[in-house]
């Protein structure tokens, strides 16, 4: 995973009460991971694939609007020039092109042109990339409203997308980006823009926070959670298309949530604008529950559901059809067909937050300059420490890696095979004796559903078919038991994916039996074969060699003398 450096962060003034820590705030890696995730923009360079990729972004830059900003869904008409005709399809209030930045657009074309302009040679180009990319900049300051939103547009369109939009993350993704082009993180790491322009960049951050503490959803003196729109000057929570109530949203608010966990600043009321986010998905989680689109909620073992949208001043979920509020129903069933599988309404939208809990408070106690860290979790082997574990890390042949970016594991880190059939790890163990031993392998599937394995030693198979279910998020792990027949001595245990998304991620393996060791242990010999015993001729009768037969291909005996109650071993006194 790439790192996410957040470098010399300008102090974040918020026009309410804030008590700030002194000490660095590391986010926890699964929220740097979320925002890592809005840095994407390979629809463009998918779109590019074949053709010289400064040309490519050259054409880009005519297709910008005057303002500054991009169309949406634009990558395939980027291979050639602007010649002419509606740069969008969106119109403003005007009929004039609107620029947008709904699905990624503006902010991915800003990534692109801040690396060409580091990386191309040609200094036209260069010239033209710099231009563009500082009138997005600009688009940037100025769609941005006084109190510190991002609508989804501009110029104004005359509807609802003239609000402030956290629908798809779009406010989201062009808050990442501003906050990368304020710290100078790459790509934006250059001098494509000058220092007055990104302390500008910096205060707009500022505001935009500002607004999004201003806009989380009050129940009572309870924080929740954010709707998909708010309005633009009093933060209120506002509809969108018609079927698109005012609402608490399950989905456009994890965005929100991670960005604030990612943010450095971690003032009291970025705390606690976090805190009660995560206490909200945990109050509406719906335990062992998934959704269909065409039964709606069904039951699933392991699965973890969040409604799209929740009434404004209660948790009551809610579905819509296109008729609008008359038609707001909590029956899946009653809403049109063609709305209940156009939409989605519900999803396992709260359980990487709620994973990243732990890490989240653990990062706020590292502030504190005497912290003291909590020793490691032990291995549990059900209800009971494990007598013995192999860290998952410590494996003795992997085709995959060693990671430690998910948090909630035991040891050093994990076992990540590649995603493919085939793929592999292996773990030294010796047994004192023969027998059947139980094993139980921690691990975390974030996968939609369980993936499947199989336990090999040499030539033998130990489990043929063996599934690892999903536990919901990369950050849950899960604990179960495989019963395996092993020989004396050391084995090769080797786990195999069954499937192209390969296995889950392998905690540690534990086991409770005393006979099982860790590793490739040497066990010495505890008695001695005698093949046979041979009297000497000799001037006494006391005088023997005892064959214990060949060992390694070498002969091996030894001489007995007997005498005056004493035996002499190869010519020494034997006690």
């Amino acid at each position: 995973m790439k790192s996410f450096l957040f470098g010399n962060i300008i102090p974040l003034f918020l026009s309410v009460a804030c008590v700030s820590f002194a000490a660095d705030y590391n986010p926890p890696a699964s929220a740097i991971s979320r925002i890592n995730s809005y840095r994407g923009y390979s629809e463009l360079t998918s779109a590019a694939s074949g053709m010289d990729i400064d040309q490519y972004t050259y054409n880009m830059t005519t297709w910008q609007i005057s303002n500054g900003g991009f169309y949406k869904a634009m990558a395939d008409k980027y291979k050639s020039a602007y010649a002419g005709g509606q740069k969008s399809e969106w119109r403003s209030a005007s009929n004039g092109d609107l620029a947008t930045i709904d699905n990624n657009a503006t902010i991915q074309e800003m990534r692109l042109l801040a690396i060409r302009y580091k990386e191309t040679t040609n200094s036209n180009y260069k010239a033209t990339f710099k231009t563009s990319f500082n009138k997005a900049v600009n688009f940037l300051l100025t769609m941005q409203r006084s109190k510190g939103g991002l609508p989804q547009v501009w110029p104004k369109r005359g509807n609802y997308s003239d609000q402030i939009t956290l629908n798809d993350n779009a406010m989201i993704r062009a808050m990442v980006t501003m906050m990368d082009i304020a710290n100078k993180t790459s790509p934006f790491d250059s001098d494509i823009i000058d220092d007055a322009t990104r302390s500008k960049m910096q205060g707009a951050m500022d505001k935009a926070i500002d607004y999004l503490l201003k806009a989380q959803i009050k129940n009572g003196n309870t924080l929740t959670v954010w709707c998909a729109q708010h309005d633009t000057s009093n933060y209120a929570p506002v509809g969108a298309r018609a079927y698109e109530l005012p609402s608490k949203s399950g989905n456009e608010s994890m965005g929100v949530v991670w960005f604030l966990m990612n943010w450095p600043n971690q003032t009291e009321a970025i705390q606690n604008a976090v805190k009660s986010a995560i206490a909200w998905y945990k109050k509406n989680k719906l335990k062992d529950k998934a959704f269909s689109k065409t039964e709606g909620v069904v039951d699933k073992a392991g699965s973890s559901l969040w409604f799209r949208f929740y009434e404004v001043n209660s948790d009551d979920y809610f579905f819509c059809d296109r008729g609008g509020a008359s038609t707001k129903t909590q029956d899946f069933m009653k809403i049109s067909e063609e709305r209940r599988k156009g939409y989605q309404w519900a999803g396992d939208y709260g359980s990487a937050i709620l994973s990243a809990e732990a890490s989240y408070l653990e990062a706020l106690a590292k502030m504190d300059d005497n912290y003291v860290p909590p020793p490691p979790p032990p291995a549990m082997c059900g209800k009971d420490t494990c007598k013995t574990y192999i860290d998952g890390a410590k494996f003795t042949d992997i085709k995959g890696v060693k990671e430690a970016t998910h948090a909630g594991f035991i040891g050093e880190g994990y076992a990540n095979v590649d995603n493919e059939t085939g793929s592999y790890v292996i773990y030294d163990v010796t047994a004192t004796k023969e027998g059947k031993y139980t094993l139980y392998i921690s691990f975390a599937n974030g996968g939609n559903g369980a993936r499947g394995f199989s336990v090999t030693e040499g030539d033998k198979t130990l489990i043929a078919e063996g599934s690892m279910e999903s536990t919901g998020a990369w950050t849950t792990w899960k604990t179960q038991t495989i019963e395996v027949e092993l020989p004396k001595g050391h084995s090769e245990l080797k786990f195999t994916s069954l499937s192209k998304d390969g296995m889950a991620n392998i905690d540690f393996i534990g086991w409770m039996s005393e006979d099982l060791k860790a590793g490739k242990v040497e066990m010495g010999s505890t008695s001695i074969e005698i093949r046979r015993v041979e009297q000497l001729q000799s001037n006494s009768a006391n005088h023997y060699f005892v064959d214990f037969g060949r060992t390694r291909g070498n002969s091996a005996g030894a001489y007995f003398v007997r005498g005056s109650n004493k035996f002499r071993v190869n010519g020494r006194n034997a006690k």
